[in-house]
């Protein structure tokens, strides 16, 4: 898994969430939702074996791994987007587009962001919730 494919699903998640805002599509913007939320999964996944040598299988193993490596940022971020897009947007079907588009865009820089990290060997503390 790499971040190009993390940046792939996230493509995949930005055109059908667009697609289902236009026709009103529920299931589509679920579906949506949760590839968004696959995209950082396959991120974090990605930048903790880079950085550590090992891969998560799990939520909460991501969590305390992010932890360890000292991005509580980034932890408190996963957490958070996890809750939107994978608790409320998919399994509950709250529909808020608005909440949806913003963990979109933090999901989106914070792979950018440790992408960059991994490749340029700089870190960075950019992917807060608070950005």
């Amino acid at each position: 898994m790499s971040f190009e494919l993390a940046k792939e699903i996230l493509g995949y998640a930005k055109t059908e969430l667009e697609r289902a805002l236009k026709t009103g599509d529920v299931l589509l913007y679920r579906n949506a939702a949760d590839k968004a939320f696959s995209a950082l999964v396959v991120a974090v996944n990605a930048y903790v074996k880079a950085i550590e040598g090992v891969e998560p299988t799990s939520h909460g193993e991501r969590r305390r791994m992010l932890r360890k490596m000292g991005r509580e940022g980034l932890r408190a971020l996963y957490s958070d987007v996890m809750k939107t897009l994978h608790e409320e947007a998919f399994y509950e079907g709250v529909y808020q587009p608005d909440e949806v588009e913003y963990a979109i865009k933090k999901v989106e820089e914070c792979v950018e962001e440790m992408k960059r990290e991994v490749e340029e060997g700089k870190r960075s503390d950019d992917c807060r919730t608070d950005a």
